[in-house]
């Protein structure tokens, strides 16, 4: 029922759903395995040329955690060939099933993919129907996709054997559609729940739909763009690249602390499309935001000597740790005057928190000073991206 013998009823929904959404100033990623690229490059070139980015997904439609680490690497690189030999650009990859070996990112060459979008975070809003049938399909494909939960985990990028790692969330069409079988208008509610709270932790909505259900998932697509393009401070709507552009963008700001007769003079390094966050004290050069935060509107500020508005942490803390808070925009003192800043972590306050969120949710519940970069560009809260697995075009497919 969702396919024909040829392409031509699967190419004209996924055409029409790429029209629609341009409405919203929504541009999609649409990851697609290398065999139909060979197969529909005329087509594939078509939708780039409306702003459509291609992602890898796989050459061929198959579990990568099935198949011997060596085969699985041959997938990536025959399907990253077959988009370059047809003039189709490529920056990152899915797998199918989300199936992606933890070894295979640090066996790809250098370059070949900037980003990768197989980590599955699980947002807890979707009641399980009392039906037998549903219950086991949700599950199964949840199954395959084993996803992190929000609960403890924060759903934004981060740096993955030189290549970004940007996470999808679930529920997907699939377990909304045929595992619970729920109408549009169901499926807007759960995706808009899902934003709600991405929106108030400032965090990433990659949602995930398939070309076999664009048609049946349109109006819950309209009623979650409209309900991003209310949102105030803004969300980001953006490709997967823009994604992945920006996180390697932001990952090059620094800061330079200076000392003057009045205190400390903070000059940031970025560009011009870096937010940059204060609370905690008043300054002229800050202007409302969102919650207890200003956005600074210069590249500079003066503030008191102490306590320093940094997240000081001691020499004992692990480098993930480490890692984590700059991918969050935490500026870390490590000198001597750690101690002197508004949140302190060393191993005894790092015992009590036993998840990523409650590390953030920690540091951001500090009542002293606070100054660090933000997630997104130019004073957006949150980010959204909408992204579609084409796994195929036709039966034959």
């Amino acid at each position: 029922t969702r396919y024909g013998i040829s392409s031509a009823s699967v190419k004209s929904r996924i055409d029409k759903s790429i029209t629609n959404l341009a409405l919203y100033g929504s541009a999609p990623t649409l990851l697609i395995p290398g065999s139909l690229v060979k197969r529909y490059p005329k087509f594939i070139r078509h939708l780039q040329d409306k702003g459509v980015e291609f992602g890898a997904h796989s050459y061929t439609h198959i579990d990568l955690n099935a198949i011997p680490l060596t085969l699985a690497f041959e997938q990536l690189i025959r399907a990253a060939q077959a988009f370059e030999c047809r003039g189709i650009k490529l920056h990152g990859f899915r797998c199918p099933y989300l199936s992606c070996p933890g070894a295979l990112l640090d066996k790809l060459p250098k370059g070949l993919y900037r980003y990768s979008s197989n980590i599955a975070v699980e947002w807890d809003v979707t009641p399980i129907r009392n039906n037998r049938y549903s219950e086991i399909v949700f599950k199964t494909i949840s199954k395959f996709y084993q996803p992190k939960k929000s609960q403890e985990f924060v759903c934004v990028p981060w740096m993955n054997s030189m290549i970004i790692e940007i996470p999808v969330c679930v529920p997907d069409d699939l377990q909304l559609h045929d595992g619970l079988g729920f109408c549009p208008e169901e499926i807007a509610s759960i995706w808009g729940q899902i934003l709600d709270q991405i929106h108030t932790r400032g965090e990433l909505f990659t949602l995930i739909f398939h070309s076999e259900l664009a048609d049946y998932c349109g109006p819950a697509f309209v009623a979650l763009l409209r309900k991003a393009r209310g949102r105030r401070p803004s969300v980001w709507i953006a490709r997967l690249r823009d994604i992945s552009d920006w996180w390697q963008e932001k990952s090059k700001f620094r800061s330079e602390i200076s000392y003057i007769s009045t205190g400390l003079r903070i000059s940031f390094i970025c560009s011009t499309r870096a937010t940059i966050l204060a609370k905690g004290f008043e300054n002229s050069r800050l202007e409302e935001w969102d919650g207890t935060y200003f956005r600074l509107n210069t590249r500079t500020i003066d503030v008191p000597a102490t306590p320093r508005p940094f997240v000081g942490i001691a020499p004992s803390l692990l480098e993930d740790t480490a890692s984590f808070l700059i991918n969050q925009g935490y500026i870390l003192d490590t000198s001597d005057k750690a101690s002197q800043c508004s949140v302190y972590l060393d191993d005894s306050i790092l015992a009590r928190t036993k998840t990523q969120l409650e590390l953030v949710n920690l540091i951001e519940k500090s009542q002293g000073p606070l100054i660090r970069y933000w997630r997104w560009p130019n004073g957006a809260k949150s980010a959204l991206s909408i992204t579609c697995d084409l796994d195929a075009l036709s039966l034959m497919d």
